[in-house]
């Protein structure tokens, strides 16, 4: 047999072979975030990123950064750069870049209630 004619035959076989996928080796496919306990957290409220992509943090006195969410016209947006208590579920979410590089966790507060800190005179 020609050797063309073999390589003809074999192609679509070679081609038909699963090759390994280039998928990331997560579990589900999808962000990791766990729930954890209630916390409660004082520190100063601080608007964080550029428009349109801003964000809340509170930063405590240890210098760690908690997300919180908010719309638009919530009130809590009116105590930025102000001293405040929030009290909800933490929550850790696990941030994967597009080239499967691992940043640091980000801590997020979920359902929780607020309060601004009263300065003391």
């Amino acid at each position: 047999m020609k050797p063309w004619i073999v390589f003809l035959c074999m192609y679509p076989l070679l081609l038909a072979y699963p090759m390994p996928s280039k998928e990331p080796s997560s579990p589900s496919g999808k962000e990791s975030i766990p729930v954890l306990p209630p916390i409660r957290v004082e520190g100063v409220l601080r608007l964080v990123g550029s428009e349109p992509f801003t964000r809340l943090a509170l930063l405590d006195a240890q210098h760690t950064i908690y997300y919180l969410e908010a719309g638009p016209n919530d009130p809590i947006r009116s105590y930025i750069g102000s001293p405040i208590k929030v009290e909800g579920l933490l929550v850790r979410k696990q941030v994967r870049l597009a080239d499967n590089r691992e940043l640091p966790d980000e801590l997020s507060i979920v359902q929780y209630k607020w309060e601004p800190i009263k300065k003391d005179s």
